[in-house]
């Protein structure tokens, strides 16, 4: 438009420099034509005034009198002797009429049209995204900042069968689910104080009092240009049906991890089992059919049985304690325990279990101190750790203490060794069911797996460091009450 404008200005300059030279010409021909006149009327006249001077016998010198000595005045104005220039002037005052007048109307009407036909345009596009957004329901809000409150398309009050109205900023925070609100409005205040910022959650949201339902949350802060109609645009998409799915894909995967699981454990069982079992028969047949056996052979098979018979127990007792802890049904009972004399009992026992060549080592601090916790499933869990030490450790030592951690209220009970030591792309995978470092040791590679539950029952953790070849150290750490410290008492 703006080049238009100029290219009528110019048009206006040349038309108007055209009429000053027209009227300049007509002037100048206009002057000529007096001129003209004048010489003719002078010539007639001057035998007429020669023969007025001789009967007034007046002396006139007809060669001094010249044509300067005269003015002309009020010439009469004859169309016929300015036809050019009429016709002239009409044609520039028409075309001047046609083109300030009609090309303005023209432009006018030329740009109604396209007008129209981008509106008719933008109709079309609106449906056919209405009704994209309508199958995929998908819908768009905005936000006004001068009035507070957030307005949707109609057709999302028609999705959830409620009439058409606006929320407030304080009751769409209580449409949102109270565990995602605080995600939501973080994510909202901020995309609201930056300029053309964009971002997106998914909450779940219950508009019309029926239920929650998961929607998926798109802002956009508009540029400057829209920001006049609102402070924050973005699209509200139904994505319960994508959750659903989500839910029960995770539920296929967890019963297929379940159905490996019992796969697994049936065929660890079947193996475990019948290790002890073949060596039980085994020798117990031996003894019996063998008549010329020494007391020594008899006194070592024995012993074998015996220590078979031991590990069978104890796969036995971890079936049925990893089948209690699946089931829910583990029992706790919580009671105060003296740690000095827990440990000092801890020690006492196992003295007979870890070989004499290995040093045992007892660390507990100087002071006494007392937590509340179930002593027998803590037992479980250090002696799993015990164990451990003794079966990959040849020499050196094996510790057993606690420390206490005052300013973050926890105990840390720990059992370290000097064995083989765990490798650090296995250190995560020795609490898993039946995983075994080393298959040719005995064990059924539940210890640590149960120990880890009963930990996370205490309320603790379990942690582990470990260097391949030097040695690993295993902590339950456990935190505790304000009230132990009371019960705190030094020698």
């Amino acid at each position: 438009m703006k080049k238009r404008y100029r290219i009528l200005k110019r048009v206006s300059v040349i038309l108007i420099l055209l009429a000053l030279f027209t009227k300049m010409h007509a002037q100048k021909v206009q002057y000529t034509q007096y001129h003209h006149i004048l010489t003719h009327s002078y010539e007639q006249l001057l035998p007429v005034y020669k023969n007025l001077n001789k009967i007034l016998n007046t002396e006139i010198n007809a060669e001094e009198t010249s044509q300067e000595d005269y003015t002309i005045i009020k010439i009469p104005f004859r169309i016929e002797h300015h036809k050019t220039l009429l016709i002239g002037i009409f044609t520039l005052g028409a075309f001047a009429i046609c083109f300030f007048i009609l090309y303005p109307l023209f432009l006018y009407f030329r740009e109604s049209k396209r007008k129209r036909a981008t509106q008719r345009e933008l109709i079309r596009e609106k449906e056919l995204l209405s009704l994209s957004l309508e199958k995929s329901d998908i819908y768009a809000w905005k936000y006004v900042e001068s009035t507070n409150t957030f307005s949707c398309d109609k057709e999302f009050f028609e999705h959830l069968d409620m009439p058409f109205r606006t929320f407030t900023l304080q009751e769409m925070t209580e449409a949102i689910h109270p565990e995602d609100r605080t995600d939501v409005l973080t994510t909202f205040f901020r995309v609201k104080s930056q300029e053309d910022s964009k971002a997106h959650t998914q909450c779940r949201c219950n508009f019309n009092g029926k239920g929650y339902i998961w929607y998926e949350l798109r802002y956009v802060n508009p540029t400057k240009a829209m920001a006049e109609t609102a402070s924050i645009i973005g699209l509200v998409t139904n994505v319960q049906h994508f959750k659903d799915k989500e839910e029960e894909l995770m539920k296929a995967k967890d019963l297929a991890i379940e159905a490996e699981l019992k796969q697994s454990f049936l065929a660890n069982m079947s193996h475990e089992i019948r290790t002890p079992l073949n060596a039980i028969v085994g020798f117990s047949n031996l003894l019996v059919s063998e008549d010329d056996l020494s007391d020594d052979e008899k006194a070592d098979f024995i012993n074998t049985i015996n220590s078979n018979c031991e590990l069978l127990l104890k796969l036995i007792n971890d079936i049925l304690e990893l089948s209690r802890i699946e089931s829910g049904k583990m029992a706790f009972s919580f009671s105060t325990c003296n740690l000095n004399s827990w440990i000092d009992n801890m020690y006492m026992t196992h003295s007979l279990l870890i070989p004499k060549e290995i040093e045992f080592i007892k660390e507990v601090p100087d002071a006494t101190f007392f937590i509340h916790t179930d002593v027998n499933r803590l037992s479980q869990i250090i002696t799993n750790f015990l164990n451990n030490a003794a079966k990959f450790t040849k020499s050196g030592f094996i510790k057993l203490g606690y420390e206490i951690d005052f300013s973050n209220y926890e105990i840390s009970i720990y059992v370290e060794d000097t064995g083989k030591g765990i490798p650090k792309e296995e250190q995560r995978m020795i609490f898993e069911r039946f995983y075994k470092q080393d298959e040719f040791v005995q064990g059924t590679g539940l210890g640590l797996s149960i120990s880890m539950v009963i930990a996370e029952k205490l309320g603790g953790k379990i942690s582990v460091s470990s260097e391949a070849g030097k040695g690993s150290r295993f902590t339950f750490t456990l935190p505790y009450h304000n009230e132990s410290e009371e019960l705190f008492s030094v020698g």
